[in-house]
C-alpha cells in the first residue's frame, strides 16, 4: 500500500470514536512487529521517530526500512517526526520520505511557536505531508526514564482560550494537547483533566493527539478517546515489553548467542502489547 498522510487516518478516527497508535521504534525488529501485528488487527498504524531515535538509527536508513515495510503491507502505515525541534529537522524528515512531521514549540512563546509552526506547516502541504504540532507542556523528557507531571499547574497545560488562534494561524492538520499527561514511566497518579480536553473539543474541529500514553489506565484513554483524542503514542510500554522478552530469552537459554532467536522473543512480547493497545484504542477492523 506504501505510506499514508497522517490526515488521511486521522479524519476517520476522529469521526469514528476511535485512536490510530503511534508506535516509537529505533530498529527493524520494532518496526517489523509494529507493522506486522497492525496488518493482522486491520489496523492503521503511525510508525513515530523522535530525534533522538534517528540519531540512533540513522535518517536514511530507518525511514528507508519503515517504507519498504509500508510497501508490502495492506493497510496505512504512517511514517512520523515526533517532537521535532527545528525547522531544518522537520524539512530533513520530509526530504526523507515522511509522511508526517510535528514542531513541537511548546517551550517558546506563543508567537514564536506560531511563526515557526506555520512555516513548517507551508513546505509540508506543498508536498502533501501533515503537521502536528503542541500547545502547552506535557511533562517528562524522551530520555528520561520517570514521567514527572504532578509539577505541572494550569498556566502549563493547553489553553482553550489559545486554541481557536493557534490552529487558524498555523493550519496545523493536528494538535497535541497537554492535559496532565507526561512521558517516561509515572511515578504517581496521573491527574488528566478531562473537562480541559472536553473544552479544547469544542474550540477546535481538528484531530487532538495524547502524548504520554504509556502506564495510563484502560479507563483513562477511553475516557480520553470518548472526549475527542485520535492519536495516542506509545514509547515506553512498548520498550519494555521488548526489554521483557530479551529476559526472557537469557533465563530460558543463557548460553544462546544468535540475535534473531533472542530478538524473536522480544518481538513476541511486544506484539502482545501492541495488540492490546490497538483492542483498547478501537482501531482494530478499521481497514
Amino acid at each position: 500500500m506504501g505510506l499514508a498522510n497522517m490526515k488521511s487516518v486521522l479524519i476517520p478516527a476522529m469521526k469514528g470514536g476511535y485512536a490510530v497508535p503511534a508506535f516509537n521504534v529505533c530498529n527493524l525488529e520494532y518496526i517489523k512487529i509494529v507493522i506486522q501485528t497492525a496488518q493482522r488487527l486491520h489496523s492503521p498504524v503511525i510508525i513515530a521517530l523522535h530525534p533522538v531515535e534517528i540519531e540512533y538509527a540513522g535518517l536514511e536508513e530507518i525511514s528507508n526500512m519503515v517504507r519498504i515495510a509500508a510497501q508490502n503491507a495492506d493497510i496505512p502505515v504512517v511514517l512520523h517526526l515526533d517532537h521535532g525541534d527545528t525547522y531544518e529537522r522537520a524539512a530533513r524528515c520530509i526530504v526523507n520520505g515522511f509522511t508526517s512531521v510535528m514542531y513541537d514549540g511548546s517551550h517558546i512563546p506563543f508567537n514564536e511557536n506560531v511563526r515557526t509552526t506555520a512555516q513548517v506547516v507551508k513546505l509540508a502541504h506543498s508536498v502533501n505531508v501533515s503537521v502536528e504540532a503542541e500547545l502547552g507542556l506535557v511533562g517528562g523528557a524522551e530520555g528520561s526514564k520517570y514521567a514527572h507531571n504532578h509539577g505541572l499547574d494550569a498556566t502549563q497545560l493547553t489553553s482553550p482560550s489559545e486554541v481557536v488562534e493557534f490552529v487558524d494561524r498555523t493550519d496545523i492538520d493536528s494538535l497535541a494537547v497537554a492535559i496532565g499527561s507526561a512521558h517516561g514511566l509515572y511515578t504517581g497518579e496521573p491527574h488528566i483533566d478531562i473537562e480541559r480536553l472536553k473544552e479544547i473539543r469544542r474550540c477546535t474541529d481538528i484531530p487532538l493527539v495524547l502524548h504520554g500514553g504509556s502506564g495510563l489506565s484502560d479507563t483513562i484513554i477511553r475516557e480520553c478517546i470518548e472526549n475527542g483524542i485520535s492519536k495516542i503514542n506509545i514509547a515506553t510500554e512498548l520498550k519494555i515489553a521488548y526489554h521483557q522478552g530479551m529476559i526472557h530469552s537469557v533465563e530460558k537459554d543463557s548460553s544462546e548467542y544468535d540475535p534473531r532467536i533472542t530478538f524473536q522473543y522480544a518481538m513476541e512480547e511486544a506484539a502482545k502489547l501492541i495488540e492490546s493497545k490497538i483492542n483498547l484504542f478501537g482501531s482494530r477492523d478499521r481497514v
